[in-house]
């Protein structure tokens, strides 16, 4: 997959481009995602994606907590086979007019063919330009628009606000239904202060991405693709002190059935449950006997999946 940015641009190949910031790469945001890959397939086009670097969005205020860092997106954009992905600061294009994001971007960077959205999608500055306004101006400069219909689950429209509020609360499970995937964190292995391994217990430490919706604080059923093979874990997502991280949240993950070295490794661990919230212990021996006692949880739900 080509990162495209500032002034880079494709020369060559025309696109079928999916539109969107695509924060969370969920069923609804894959559904514009997939029509643009498909449509490049049926037309000998290469599949791309305009998106947006989810930390420099403004417009949607304060509180605004995006699903995943723009690392992450990158991360999941590649697994759904794009070629080429325009992902500039919000900054850089928020005050264009829709003519000139049309003129410059869609058709001076990647040279689209066909376009592809979502049926509330917005653009230009101030969000003055609608889907049916970006049919208009893609007509008249010989390109193909193509709208996708929301996807709902149980009739309801998914969305990335539900999504974050899912997490936040815990609810993973649900969350992960409207992904359509399991919960992602992605990130390199740091070290720690290696206590964990002191009780037998080594955990893979990566830091959550600052500014992002937080999972609840507490330990999660998680799984990850080590060296070519699926190992499941255990992941406690809070403020540890076995790394020095300044009071920012981590993911620790502990593989029962895995011992390499993953320090220093971007990996990818992904959450499939919650398991119980953060608990305090008066000494090592109720902390060992805790993460014994999740560690049998995990390994027995994953023995019951195999009969």
């Amino acid at each position: 997959m080509i990162i495209l940015s500032g002034d880079n641009k494709i020369n060559g190949s025309e696109t079928a481009v999916a539109l969107g910031i695509f924060d969370g790469v969920h069923r609804g945001h894959r559904a514009v995602i997939d029509k643009a890959a498909t449509e490049a397939a049926e037309n000998g086009l290469s599949s791309a994606v305009c998106t947006f670097k989810t930390s420099t969005i403004s417009t949607k205020g304060s509180a605004y907590r995006p699903i995943y860092s723009d690392e992450t997106k990158l991360v999941l954009l590649e697994k759904e086979g794009i070629e080429y992905v325009f992902i500039p600061d919000f900054a850089d294009v928020k005050d264009m007019s829709p003519e000139e994001f049309v003129k410059d971007i869609l058709c001076g960077i990647l040279n689209a063919r066909i376009v592809v959205c979502g049926s509330d999608f917005r653009f230009g500055k101030n969000a003055a330009c609608s889907a049916e306004g970006l049919g208009e101006m893609c007509g008249r400069l010989g390109m193909k628009l193509c709208v996708v219909d929301d996807v709902t689950e149980n009739g309801v429209r998914i969305c990335s606000a539900d999504i974050r509020r899912y997490i936040s609360e815990g609810n993973i499970h649900k969350a992960n239904i409207l992904l359509g995937h399991d919960y992602a964190v992605a990130g390199e292995v740091i070290h720690g202060r290696q206590l964990g391994r002191k009780m037998n217990f080594p955990t893979a430490n990566q830091l959550m991405p600052e500014g992002n919706v937080m999972p609840k604080f507490g330990v999660y059923a998680s799984y990850a693709e080590l060296d070519g093979r699926v190992y499941r874990g255990i992941t406690n997502i809070g403020v540890k002190p076995t790394v020095e991280s300044s009071g920012v949240p981590l993911a620790e993950t502990h593989f029962p059935k895995y011992s390499g070295d993953l320090y220093g490794k971007d990996i990818v661990v992904r959450l499939s449950d919650f398991i119980r919230p953060e608990k305090r212990f008066n000494n090592t021996d109720e902390l060992r006997a805790q993460i014994n006692n999740d560690v049998n949880k995990v390994m027995t739900a994953e023995m019951l999946s195999k009969l």
